[in-house]
């Protein structure tokens, strides 16, 4: 069997690689979204910067829908199938995707979600309740702000009358990003940090630390780490990624705290 070119690497240098593969892929995808919105929403690429920076979704929200698109693709799926190519060779293998496991696992994940999914609605909320520390001043200020933008984007995704803008949303919001942050997450990082700190426990919840902290939102913060470790004891459980994509698609087309 042939392995990835950074299959002996030390662990920390892989984590580099990742965060190398998620910047410029994100890059690259954001410079396309820019060349599609041009002509096609006609706008300039001021106006495209302007509207994420403030974002004002007035008018723009399929532009945004797009961008969003662009944005999970960029930043978790494409990074993670290129690092499990240049780490594992096989990119199916290293990333656990061959094996499917059978129909009551599958029922009995789906069936778990749907009980946790209103427990982590209600430990957000809780989470909603803490209050930032005084000290941290302008920086709290900008905290809530951006919690603020986050749900005001998501009302203005979920703004639609029409079955084909229904299906688009489940792609956007549930799938696209249920594949990718979980190949990312679980099926790479989880596994560098194992070989890291060869605890499986502690690479669960290191990875759901990160998880927690890549989507940037203080008013889901605990129940997206307690999320990102759920889906990680799913993964070790089942050895498939596909179950952490089938529970975390559930979770984000029932409203969960994603």
């Amino acid at each position: 069997m042939r392995n990835g070119f950074f299959y002996s690497a030390h662990p920390f240098t892989k984590l580099i690689l990742v965060l190398f593969l998620m910047l410029t892929s994100y890059l690259v995808l954001f410079g396309l979204g820019l060349l599609i919105a041009i002509p096609v929403f006609d706008v300039t690429v001021p106006e495209v910067i302007s509207v994420i920076e403030n974002n004002d979704f007035e008018g723009k929200v399929p532009m945004i829908k797009m961008m969003q698109v662009l944005y999970s693709t960029g930043l978790f799926l494409l990074p993670a199938l290129l690092a499990a190519f240049l780490i594992g060779g096989r990119t199916g293998h290293y990333l656990s995707a061959g094996r499917v496991p059978n129909a009551e696992i599958f029922i009995l994940v789906t069936l778990l979600m749907f009980t946790i999914v209103p427990l982590v609605n209600y430990i957000g909320f809780l989470n909603e309740k803490l209050l930032l520390p005084e000290q941290w001043g302008d920086l709290a200020e900008r905290v809530r702000a951006n919690d603020k933008d986050q749900w005001k984007m998501m009302e203005a995704f979920l703004e639609t009358g029409s079955a084909w803008g229904i299906i688009f949303n489940v792609f956007m919001i549930a799938l696209i990003p249920a594949i990718g942050e979980e190949l990312l997450f679980r099926g790479v990082l989880q596994k560098i940090m194992g070989e890291w700190f060869r605890n499986r426990h502690a690479a669960i919840w290191v990875v759901a630390l990160l998880f927690s902290l890549a989507h940037y939102q203080y008013s889901a913060f605990i129940p997206r780490i307690l999320l990102g470790a759920f889906f990680g004891y799913i993964f070790i459980w089942t050895s498939s990624i596909w179950m952490p994509v089938i529970a975390h698609f559930v979770n984000n087309a029932m409203g969960g705290r994603d």
